[in-house]
C-alpha cells in the first residue's frame, strides 16, 4: 500500500514538472500560475498562486477562467454566456472586459483552464508568485528541481528490474557507466534549461487612460505618449544574454538586446503611447533570457523565429559535445556500481549507496 501511494505521489509531481515545462514551451498556463494585476481583487490578489485544472473547458457562470485574449493570458469570472461565447469580468473591475468591444466573447478554443475551488473560493498561495519571482534565486529554483527529480529516480529505480541479475537468495543490481553518464547528461540538460526559463520574467505596466490623466501618478490622456523604466538584473552566477519584447501600444524600448554579468543590472525605459479609449490598461513586457554559448548572431536570428527556439539549439548543442565526449572517453559500458542485497532491502541499499556518493 506504501508504495501505491509513493507511486502515486511522484506520478503528480512529474505530471505537475512536465505539464508546467510544456505550459513554459507553448506560452500558456498550466496546473499553476499566480496573478500579475489585482483586477481580480480580493478573489485572488496579485502576486497570488492559484491552481488550474487544464482539463475543464466548460465552464458555468460564476466560474473563474483563465483565459487568452490579443495574446495575453488571463484570470477573470465568467458573468454571463451568450451565443457568441462568455463574458468575463475582473472581481475588481468596474466593467466587463467585453463592454469595451476590444475584447469579444471569450471562446471555448481560447479558454486555458478553471481555477480549482473549494467550497466556491479559490485555493490560493497568498503573495507566492511574488516571493517566487522577488525573493527565490535561480539557483535555489534549480536545487529544489534537481532534489525532485533525484527523489523520483530513487523511488522509481528501487523495484526495476533492467540490469538486476536473479540469483537464488538474493539480487544484483548492475549500474553501468552507459546508463549513468546519460541520467547524469539528461539531469544536466534539464538544468541548463531551467536555468534560463526561471530567468524569464514578465514586468506589467499598469497604467489608465482618463480625461483627468495627470491629476494622479499612473494616469495618462487618451493617445498621450509616456515612459516608465523596468530594472533587468542577472541573479545567476553566469553571464545571461537578454532580449526584451512588448506588443503595441509600447512604441519603443531603449534597448533589447544586452548581455549581463552575474549580479549586474540595467534599467531599460520603455515608451508607450496610451490607447483613445478611456480605461486600465495593463501591458506586459516580456524579458527572455539564454546563456551565451552560440553566437550572438545566431541567437538573434533564432529568437526571432520563437523565444524557444535558442534554447532548443544550445540544449542541441550541449548534447553534441556530451555524445562526442563520451565516444571519445573509451570507457564504454562498463559496470560501475554492483549492489548485493536481498529484494527486500534493495531500494534502502540503493539510496544508501547514492546518498554515498
Amino acid at each position: 500500500m506504501n508504495k501505491i501511494i509513493e507511486y502515486l505521489f511522484f506520478s503528480m509531481i512529474s505530471i505537475v514538472i512536465i505539464g508546467s515545462l510544456a505550459g513554459a514551451l507553448v506560452d500558456r498556463p498550466v496546473f499553476i500560475s499566480y496573478a500579475y494585476s489585482g483586477s481580480m481583487t480580493p478573489t485572488i490578489s496579485k502576486g497570488d498562486v492559484f491552481f488550474i485544472d487544464p482539463f475543464s473547458r466548460n465552464p458555468q457562470v460564476g466560474d473563474i477562467i483563465i483565459f487568452n485574449a490579443d495574446g495575453k493570458w488571463t484570470v477573470h469570472r465568467v458573468v454571463a454566456i451568450v451565443d457568441d461565447g462568455y463574458i468575463t469580468k475582473g472581481d475588481n473591475n468596474v466593467a466587463t472586459d467585453q463592454q469595451s468591444k476590444k475584447i469579444p466573447p471569450i471562446k471555448r478554443s481560447q479558454i486555458g483552464g478553471k481555477v480549482i475551488t473549494f467550497r466556491g473560493k479559490p485555493i490560493v498561495i497568498r503573495g507566492a508568485g511574488n516571493y517566487l519571482q522577488n525573493n527565490l534565486s535561480n539557483r535555489t529554483k534549480m536545487v529544489l528541481a534537481g532534489i525532485l527529480i533525484i527523489l523520483g529516480t530513487i523511488a522509481f529505480a528501487g523495484d526495476g528490474n533492467r540490469g538486476v541479475r536473479r540469483k537464488k537468495r538474493s539480487k544484483v543490481m548492475v549500474i553501468k557507466f552507459k546508463t549513468l553518464y546519460i541520467l547524469a547528461s539528461i539531469f544536466l540538460l534539464i538544468m541548463v534549461a531551467s536555468s534560463m526559463f526561471v530567468s524569464w520574467q514578465i514586468f506589467p505596466i499598469e497604467y489608465t487612460v482618463t480625461s483627468a490623466g495627470g491629476l494622479r501618478e499612473g494616469w495618462y490622456l487618451p493617445g498621450s505618449v509616456f515612459t516608465q523604466n523596468i530594472t533587468v538584473k542577472n541573479m545567476n552566477f553566469y553571464p545571461m544574454v537578454y532580449y526584451i519584447s512588448a506588443q503595441k501600444p509600447v512604441i519603443r524600448i531603449s534597448q533589447n538586446n544586452f548581455q549581463l554579468n552575474s549580479r549586474e543590472e540595467r534599467n531599460i525605459a520603455v515608451t508607450i503611447k496610451s490607447p483613445e479609449e478611456t480605461s486600465v490598461y495593463s501591458t506586459k513586457v516580456k524579458v527572455n533570457s539564454y546563456l551565451p554559448l552560440l553566437p550572438r548572431s545566431i541567437t538573434t536570428r533564432l529568437y526571432k523565429i520563437n523565444s524557444i527556439a535558442p534554447v532548443l539549439a544550445i540544449l542541441l548543442e550541449i548534447s553534441v559535445f556530451l555524445a562526442s565526449l563520451y565516444k571519445v572517453s573509451g570507457i564504454g559500458n562498463e559496470d560501475i556500481i554492483r549492489i548485493r542485497t536481498k529484494r527486500s532491502s534493495l531500494l534502502k541499499q540503493l539510496k544508501q549507496e547514492v546518498f554515498r556518493a
